[in-house]
């Protein structure tokens, strides 16, 4: 069918907002934020000292991270990015994540990063690759192994995932295989969809940057193997960002395999990847061979 007035792949303006309108489709969204708040607060007071809190990796405000230790020696990293829509959302309501990680001898980062529209995408982009770097570099310090550190994020936060495993990282001062390995779940890898729906009033995607920051438009020569997965009760374009950019992935030689969720929606998926008894966990700690 031919769409009057498409803004976006046949889509209308009202169309596209909606698809990418995640909160009105969960309508008991408040209620899993308190659930998420309640359970991270009640991992970091279990934890103790074993959860190292607003270790800062920069020196703005939001420029820190969590890290949650396991007592197992050379134990990998697990780095978690939350999602948000690079606009809202913090790392203190992702501790609980980090709880089955650790009890399975996997230590577990959960960084933040500064938000739109107070900076923008590229700025964004170069937090969360900064914090990778301190991370890889502070490892003796903290105790978990340098060469074993893998990245995982959810929506948001999967884009960032990404963005992680095509970084440059001999420009940033470590090893071009810093990352291991990446898990992202409900990612967002074209960003024009971003720059012409509703969201850009805060983001503020101009057409080159939404360019530049889309994974599937600058794939890597090399990169880690990847798992990417979405909920399947979420909408045709989160279905369509990960099967174009799965394809794209493949495409280009690189690894990538897809773990089907279909009864999830787009916020149950953090919660399957930190589920024991998920198949979504078990290829992340297949990923991590521990």
């Amino acid at each position: 069918m031919t769409v009057s007035n498409p803004v976006y792949r046949n889509l209308d303006q009202s169309t596209l907002d909606a698809e990418y309108n995640i909160r009105a489709r969960i309508p008991d969204h408040p209620q899993l934020s308190l659930q998420w708040a309640a359970e991270s607060k009640r991992v970091r007071d279990a934890l103790g000292n074993r959860a190292r809190i607003d270790i800062a990796y920069g020196a703005a405000p939001l420029q820190k991270l969590d890290l949650f230790l396991t007592d197992k020696p050379n134990a990998p990293l697990l780095v978690f990015i939350h999602g948000g829509y690079w606009r809202a959302q913090d790392k203190s309501e992702f501790s609980y994540f980090a709880e089955s990680y650790v009890q399975h001898g996997v230590n577990v980062a959960v960084i933040n990063y500064r938000l739109a529209p107070h900076v923008t995408m590229d700025e964004l982009v170069s937090d969360v690759r900064a914090s990778i770097v301190f991370l890889y570099k502070n490892a003796n310090e903290f105790g978990y192994a340098a060469d074993r550190l893998f990245v995982s994020g959810s929506s948001a936060g999967g884009h960032l995932t990404v963005m992680s495993l095509t970084a440059d990282w001999p420009a940033l001062g470590v090893p071009a295989d810093t990352v291991k390995g990446g898990c992202a779940l409900s990612g967002l890898y074209d960003l024009e969809a971003i720059r012409l729906c509703y969201l850009n009033k805060e983001i503020g995607l101009d057409a080159s940057t939404a360019e530049r920051n889309s994974p599937i438009r600058h794939l890597p020569k090399s990169a880690a193997p990847l798992i990417l997965s979405f909920g399947g009760t979420e909408s045709s374009e989160f279905e369509r960002q990960q099967a174009e950019f799965a394809a794209a992935w493949r495409g280009a030689g690189l690894q990538c395999s897809v773990v089907e969720q279909p009864d999830e929606h787009h916020f149950s998926m953090i919660d399957r990847l930190a589920d024991p008894a998920s198949p979504l966990w078990a290829a992340m700690h297949g990923m991590l061979k521990v």
